[in-house]
């Protein structure tokens, strides 16, 4: 049995309410591929069992802190540089999303959702993919797609200011906001995946982010990521099939 536990996902639980956590422990407890390494109800205990336990995951509850999350966070990752974050939040704003990457999380996954997309959510991060709730981003998108800008916007001095990216990198650039990982980007284009990833930097600088989820929520900036323009533009071959 300890030598079981040794091939399953090692995952820390950090929650504030105790129903929730006697809900998560059950399905974690049936669960074949997670181990449940220790439950946390406040920040001091979380800091505590993460050294102790040394989690390959924490799912922790972004209410446990106030509204400290992204401080704590950091420090946690700090502390136990082994471990990835998974934000448990009630919360579903963009806002949320940006301080909760920018923190160092590598996702964050509404209470709301079903506890199949929880499952799914711990094995993407822990196979090293980031999570986060594409909604958020479509909603961000239509807001800007939608809506017709005001006329008194000068569009060339935007345009202007827009990143100059290849038709390679507007490609993967796009791939990314949809919420592929490098190696799912990699296998699409037939590409090895250390090409999308030095791509990926590319275009990370020339945006002005550090991470996919920050290219995704400033994607509606530049109308060049819509799905209309790019396969209007540089993909006629996807219209000849």
């Amino acid at each position: 049995m300890v030598e079981e536990s040794h091939t399953k996902i090692r995952l820390l639980v950090a929650e504030s309410f105790e129903l929730v956590r006697i809900g998560l422990r059950s399905l974690f407890e049936n669960n074949h591929s997670i181990h449940l390494v220790a439950e946390a109800s406040s920040i001091e205990d979380l800091f505590k069992l993460a050294a102790q336990h040394k989690p390959d995951i924490v799912l922790m509850d972004l209410q446990l802190s106030g509204g400290n999350y992204a401080e704590h966070i950091t420090k946690l990752l700090h502390a136990c540089p082994q471990s990835k974050v998974l934000a448990f939040s009630h919360q579903n704003s963009e806002q949320t999303h940006l301080k909760t990457f920018r923190s160092g999380a590598m996702g964050i996954i509404s209470k709301h959702h079903s506890s199949d997309l929880l499952l799914k959510a711990i094995h993407a991060i822990h196979s090293g993919q980031i999570w986060f709730d594409r909604n958020v981003t479509k909603l961000l998108w239509q807001a800007q797609f939608d809506s017709n800008p005001p006329v008194e916007i000068k569009t060339d001095k935007r345009s202007s200011q827009q990143p100059k990216l290849s038709d390679s990198e507007r490609h993967i650039a796009y791939l990314a906001c949809k919420g592929l990982s490098a190696k799912e980007i990699s296998a699409q284009l037939l590409v090895t995946e250390k090409t999308v990833r030095n791509q990926l930097s590319v275009i990370y600088r020339k945006i002005g982010v550090k991470k996919q989820i920050e290219l995704c929520l400033k994607a509606p900036l530049y109308n060049y990521f819509k799905e209309s323009y790019l396969f209007g533009t540089f993909f006629p071959q996807d219209h000849e099939k």
